[in-house]
């Protein structure tokens, strides 16, 4: 069935061409709306698209995992999709008070995002990709009219309010405050549950209030184990939405209905367990509406709550002190006892074998004096304060959960390999004995850890070799590691040469390179490290790239024939993707034509 023109269409390509004669180049502004017109309704509908006036019970949670599937809901023309797919990830709670009201709270995540370039001269626009949070959306509906949730008429009303948690540049939020107000119909005649929805959304950005609406049906079977269902629901702005803004122009969608459908499919497993399915095609392409809609769901949703039978029959006979022993058979009703084979005993407590104070009925160690603790399991048995399984009186270390040990000064107390007064668990270094520091880097470590010559605490930089002298007190000339990122003091500069094509390494540089070195073979955790090109925006952007895969090859030979193992390194060109100054600067197109190094992998 071929797709309806898109409300996009026309005044894109009116657009194109004012962009064309203009060549604008100035920042552009896309993705400031909620592009996605469904809101799933809470855990418990009968349908997935239309909410209903249903509560369901009283202190009833409900929750389910969604995910949603919508393809090609953005289109330029009727070709191009500047949002050719969005999936997001959706987990919704819900909680049912008095069967007259329902709270919940929902979270979208766009997990699945894609798109296409215009390709328009002049106009730079980025189709969204990657992970984005979508707007919290905390609801709250309440039934005016209708006894139970099965009765055949029922009237209420809804509402929801969004929190602005999106980015407000990638089609999953407005970057401000949006609300939906609706009325709501409803009701179950029989195996047939139906609902109708209308209402408004209004939003604090600057896009379009809109019109919110739907209707659909539900067929229950199996005791309301199997729900198949159909619904149609849609959204309409109130005027029209700016989508793509910049200096030279104004792109807007006309505010067209956009109308779907939806078959849908629930299944109760057991209990509340459900999953459930839907899918549809969109039949009047306003904006946001996709060509196709898929979504499946994992829920939990009890069907109600049925208060339990209060037991019958005769009650037993009194037990006071909860022995088994009624209180006319008991030799001492309040007291705990025991069957001891003469009646005028039974009932009656045993001895106090340890002489602890702890009845041997109570003392989980009757033969062992102890202390009374709230734990039955370790009532009457010596304290053992950590847990450890050495009773406080011999433990070394009573307040840390230890281990046995045949040597009195360790028994009870975490391990330490290296025997040097630090526990494991605090020891940055448990292999090696070392010094009590206070900094937790250095705690447990030899006090020249880089073996530079350099103690600590005089050794700013304990863990990387670096040079002895004042200036630098310890740390290295000029390579500094912070996090995943290799600061560097000095350029990696690239010189021509007429020995070898692309040039080599500057002999001033040298140093810089050795200093990489060093800072690999201080780190073993570090298994790939990333030699990246990067150059400005000067010239053929083609070439730029090709460049500065050139050079970041050639400084990752340079380190392997410096000693660093080939396959700890990787080489990689990004052109003028990602520069740190002003490309419109001399200075800075010189300071983003660089070499620069990032860790990529770390052993786990």
């Amino acid at each position: 069935m071929p797709r309806p023109s898109r409300a996009l269409s026309t005044a894109l390509v009116a657009t194109a061409l004012a962009l064309a004669a203009s060549r604008a180049s100035a920042q552009t502004s896309a993705g400031r709306v909620a592009l996605d017109p469904l809101e799933p309704t809470p855990t418990g509908d009968a349908l997935l698209a239309v909410p209903s006036p249903r509560i369901g019970g009283h202190l009833v949670p409900r929750g389910a995992v969604l995910f949603e599937y919508a393809s090609r809901p953005l289109l330029i023309g009727d070709e191009v999709a500047l949002v050719s797919a969005q999936g997001f990830l959706r987990a919704d709670v819900s909680l049912a008070l008095f069967d007259r009201l329902l709270v919940s709270v929902h979270m979208p995540v766009a997990v699945l995002q894609s798109g296409e370039d215009p390709q328009i001269e002049g106009l730079a626009v980025t189709p969204p990709s990657g992970v984005a949070p979508g707007d919290l959306r905390l609801g709250l509906r309440g039934r005016i009219l209708g006894a139970s949730d099965r009765a055949p008429f029922q009237l209420g009303l809804g509402g929801y309010f969004f929190v602005p948690t999106a980015p407000d540049d990638a089609y999953v939020g407005e970057g401000a405050v949006r609300a939906d107000l609706h009325a709501l119909l409803g009701g179950r005649a029989g195996p047939v549950a139906w609902s109708a929805s209308g209402g408004i959304h209004l939003r604090a950005s600057d896009n379009p209030h809109a019109i919110r609406f739907g209707a659909g049906a539900a067929v229950l079977l199996a005791d309301d184990r199997v729900s198949l269902g159909v619904d149609v629901h849609g959204l309409r702005p109130l005027e029209q939405t700016l989508l793509i803004t910049s200096p030279a122009t104004r792109v807007t969608a006309e505010p067209r209905i956009g109308l779907e459908l939806l078959g849908e499919a629930r299944l109760r497993v057991f209990s509340g367990l459900t999953v459930g399915a839907a899918a549809g095609p969109g039949l009047l392409a306003g904006l946001g509406t996709p060509s196709f809609r898929a979504l499946v769901q994992l829920g939990w949703a009890p069907p109600g709550q049925t208060p339990r039978d209060k037991p019958t029959g005769r009650p037993e006979a009194g037990d006071r002190d909860g022995d088994g022993f009624r209180d006319d058979i008991d030799a001492c009703p309040d007291e705990k006892g025991e069957l001891s084979g003469d009646p005028s005993k039974d009932g009656c407590p045993p001895p106090d074998r340890d002489k602890d104070g702890i009845l041997d009925l109570d003392d989980a160690c009757p033969l062992i004096a102890g202390d009374r603790s709230e734990d039955s399991a370790k009532s009457g048995c010596p304290r053992d304060g950590d847990a450890d399984g050495i009773p406080d009186r011999e433990d070394a270390c009573p307040a840390e959960k230890g281990l046995a040990s045949d040597r009195p000064k360790k028994r009870g107390c975490p391990s330490d390999r290296d025997d040097d007064g630090i526990f494991d668990t605090l020891d940055a270094c448990p292999d090696k004995a070392g010094i009590a520091a206070p900094d937790p880097i250095q705690r447990g470590c030899p006090a020249d850890m880089d073996g530079d010559g350099v103690a600590y605490p005089e050794d700013a930089c304990p863990r990387e070799r670096g040079a002895p002298d004042a200036e630098q007190k310890g740390c290295p000339r000029f390579v500094r590691l912070k996090g995943d990122e290799i600061v560097l003091g000095k350029r990696v500069a690239i010189e021509p040469s007429f020995r070898a094509k692309g040039g080599v390494v500057a002999r001033a540089s040298m140093p810089v390179l050795e200093e990489i070195r060093a800072l690999l073979e201080d780190h073993p955790e570090i298994t790939k490290l990333e030699v990246q090109g990067h150059t400005s925006d000067a010239g053929d952007v083609k070439k730029k790239l090709a460049l500065s895969q050139q050079e970041a090859e050639l400084v990752r030979r340079t380190l392997v024939e410096l000693g660093v193992p080939e396959e700890k390194l990787a080489a990689r060109g990004y052109g003028h993707k990602r520069p740190i100054a002003d490309n419109r600067l001399p200075e800075g197109r010189v300071a983003n034509h660089r070499i620069a190094f990032a860790v990529i992998e770390r052993k786990k």
